[in-house]
């Protein structure tokens, strides 16, 4: 027989009482995109690497309002090795894609490089920063600045330059603001009072 309370489980048997605490197991992941880059770190001319390991499937990227999210970015080549992008600048675009034809970026950060010769950097999103975003699904890119300019990586071997992202409130919401009392006031003449109400 099992009887639960508060944090502990009472387990009864034929012939021994034991008690039992409530075991919470959280697991801590990195939030790593791969993304494809296949330009020689001197600008010169395309590397032409054999394409031997084909990406078959790319994740959607979940991140969370009400905490900071560091997502890792590691930039790899065609055969999924990593890639010198040193003098690269890398930014990290959220795209409002809902009305396809007026897809606009909503939320832009600089990616930090933590190791640049091996390809690997992290972006951070602050709560702050995902306030204003106010829908569930995004689209998620990653643009390299080069000598050429601005240059897409791909999320996949379709050249597909676009990951999807969720955003969830669920898990850490965020709190609602306190109701804005708007007031009373009176008329002066005949001493009426009229209540605005609250928003």
């Amino acid at each position: 027989m099992i009887f639960i309370f508060e944090n502990f489980v009472y387990i009864e048997y034929e012939k021994a009482t034991k008690y039992v605490m409530q075991t919470v197991i959280s697991y801590y992941y990195d939030n790593t995109v791969d993304v494809q880059f296949d330009i020689s770190s001197t600008c010169l001319i395309p590397v032409e690497i054999p394409q031997r390991n084909r990406v078959v499937y790319t994740r959607p990227l979940q991140i969370y309002k009400g905490i900071t999210n560091v997502v890792k970015i590691a930039v790899k080549n065609a055969d999924q090795k990593p890639i010198d992008v040193t003098g690269h600048l890398l930014t990290f675009n959220v795209v409002d894609d809902y009305v396809f034809s007026n897809a606009n970026v909503v939320l832009s950060a600089n990616v930090v490089m933590s190791n640049a010769a091996a390809g690997l950097g992290y972006v951070t999103l602050t709560g702050l920063d995902l306030v204003q975003l106010d829908r569930e699904q995004y689209n998620y890119n990653v643009k390299i600045l080069t000598c050429w300019g601005n240059v897409a990586s791909y999320v996949d071997d379709n050249y597909g330059g676009a990951g999807q992202l969720y955003v969830s409130n669920s898990a850490y919401p965020v709190e609602q603001p306190a109701a804005l009392d708007l007031g009373a006031v009176g008329d002066g003449i005949n001493s009426a009072m009229y209540d605005f109400g609250t928003i």
